[in-house]
């Protein structure tokens, strides 16, 4: 099995050119100005984990200095966070649904045409990225291609002094430049004013307040999605707390668009609009009869939700920007052709690969309680509706298997019992997100912020046998390994000595999970 993935291996490094690289400190003088190159600089901004961690425990993670400091990047780029206006920003923040949510608002606008209006030009900014960074920075519904990445990376890089030295330097003493998510958030604005987009889609990375995106002055509209307990480190730990930094995107007068929320989350929400005069609504959730038979292009219950909020910021969008007024019905006609052609690769997505004929992947980056349940039920009703389409004898040959990882300051087991209280897994796989049996990663997914610790692996492996003593259900005993292609190796060859077995993998826990799985099979989620 080894050949197989050696000779996948082989073929993304000719194509792209991946070299696998340990990273120091860059240079600010770059002579080389390829995608590799912008990603082995990119990484380079990275934060240590045992930096992280030390911030972490101290309860700082998130500081009052994050927007001026952002503000003083802007101005070293050349711009002033005003500029920004003209980009006619959607500003989307929450816990489950941010990405779901700019993706159907994205195809909305993208695939909206009337006679008066045609080919809204979109640019939409989301993280996590599953395969390539490019995935973050999209253009008219398309990631950004790694010529262009390239050149408006070194537009940026080139406005800030990032030298080896600084890592030697008291923090006092160190030049002030942003890190991995910051630089991608100005080159995100850079890259959208550059290719003079109509409009910008942007999802904050964590919580609100002090996130990079929110130096946003005059959005068109701000949403909030569902809210949960996430982030808690960084955010608190009650759901008053999470709203409070959720809410900070509100700006004066700029309407304030949420969905049904816990009262006390909404109370605050509401609150926080109220303060800066900021209009507030919170749409109805719409249900499956008043979808009229229209089938949302993104898989699972959870996205009427979604595709609720989705609806009334385009709403409020092509009011304020084109003067259109949709006032009725509750679904225009002209967003249903976005609607249906909405997608989000990673997020309850079913695939079949040729050369794998005898497996079905199931991939989700659920990684919260809330997200575990909607996986959960979306896979549920995604294998019974295979099973109904198959006869009876053929169910007797159906074997699931669960690839998992998440991080440790989640609730590993936690997560788990929500999996096995389905009873639909037969076996489960736990891995680090390290990509290859190299123990190296492919570039665009080098993580240096978490822990890689094959420890954790096993007490998710332990956990899992503990569930299913409890629940008194068959168990057989779970593996884990140190690299996703270590796990998916034992997939593919146990699929292959077992090809009269119908094999579906659902792959769940994070986004790296379930990217590094994508990149090791050799898919291409454009």
């Amino acid at each position: 099995m080894k050949n197989i993935f050696s000779s996948i291996l082989t073929n993304n490094c000719k194509k792209s050119s991946i070299r696998f690289l340990k990273f120091s400190g860059i240079n600010m003088q770059v002579e080389e100005r390829t995608y590799d190159k912008a990603i082995e600089c990119l990484n380079s901004l990275q934060t240590n984990y045992a930096v992280l961690d030390s911030i972490r425990k101290s309860g700082n993670m998130l500081n009052e200095q994050s927007l001026p400091e952002m503000r003083k990047f802007c101005g070293q780029m050349g711009y002033e966070s005003s500029d920004f206006d003209k980009l006619n920003i959607i500003h989307v923040s929450g816990t489950k649904g941010k990405g779901s949510t700019c993706a159907l608002v994205e195809s909305i606008l993208r695939n909206y045409h009337t006679p008066h209006v045609n080919n809204i030009r979109t640019g939409s900014y989301i993280s996590p990225h599953l395969i390539a960074v490019r995935e973050r920075i999209r253009l008219d519904g398309k990631n950004l291609s790694e010529e262009k990445f390239a050149k408006y990376f070194f537009e940026c890089w080139d406005k800030f002094k990032f030298t080896p030295q600084d890592s030697m330097l008291e923090s006092d003493q160190k030049q002030i430049t942003p890190n991995y998510f910051r630089f991608l958030t100005l080159m995100a604005f850079h890259v959208f004013m550059k290719e003079k987009v109509d409009v910008a889609i942007m999802e904050v990375g964590i919580g609100g307040e002090y996130d990079s995106t929110n130096i946003i002055e005059k959005p068109i509209v701000c949403g909030v999605t569902s809210l949960g307990l996430d982030h808690l480190a960084m955010l608190g730990n009650t759901i008053d707390s999470i709203a409070w930094h959720k809410g900070g995107i509100f700006k004066q007068n700029i309407p304030a668009v949420t969905v049904n929320q816990p009262k006390i989350a909404s109370d605050v929400l509401k609150n926080r609009a109220k303060e800066i005069n900021a209009p507030f609504t919170q749409v109805e959730e719409f249900t499956q009869e008043m979808l009229n038979g229209i089938n949302i292009g993104l898989p699972g219950k959870h996205q009427l939700i979604n595709v609720s909020l989705a609806i009334e910021l385009c709403r409020i969008w092509l009011d304020k920007v084109k003067n259109i007024k949709h006032y009725e019905p509750k679904i225009p006609p002209e967003f249903v052709p976005g609607i249906v052609k909405a997608k989000w690769p990673g997020r309850n997505q079913t695939l079949k690969l040729e050369k794998y004929h005898n497996i079905t992947w199931f991939f989700d980056g659920a990684h919260t309680v809330e997200s575990i349940q909607a996986c959960t039920d979306w896979f549920e009703e995604s294998v019974f509706l295979k099973e109904n389409e198959s006869n009876q004898n053929s169910l007797q040959n159906v074997e699931r298997i669960l690839m998992f990882n998440c991080v440790e300051s989640r609730n590993g087991p936690g997560l788990l019992k929500i999996i096995k209280s389905k009873n639909l897994i037969h076996r489960a796989i736990f891995c680090t997100n390290v990509t290859f049996s190299t123990h190296q990663f492919k570039p665009d997914l080098q993580n240096n912020t978490v822990k890689v610790d094959l420890l954790w692996q096993q007490k998710l492996a332990n956990s899992w046998s503990s569930i299913s003593q409890e629940a008194n259900t068959e168990s057989i005993e779970p593996k884990y390994y140190s690299t996703i292609q270590d796990a998916l190796e034992w997939v593919l060859d146990y699929s292959k000595k077992n090809e009269h077995k119908k094999i579906q993998v659902l792959v769940t826990g994070s986004f790296h999970l379930v990217g590094g799985v994508m990149a090791v099979l050799g898919y291409n989620v454009e």
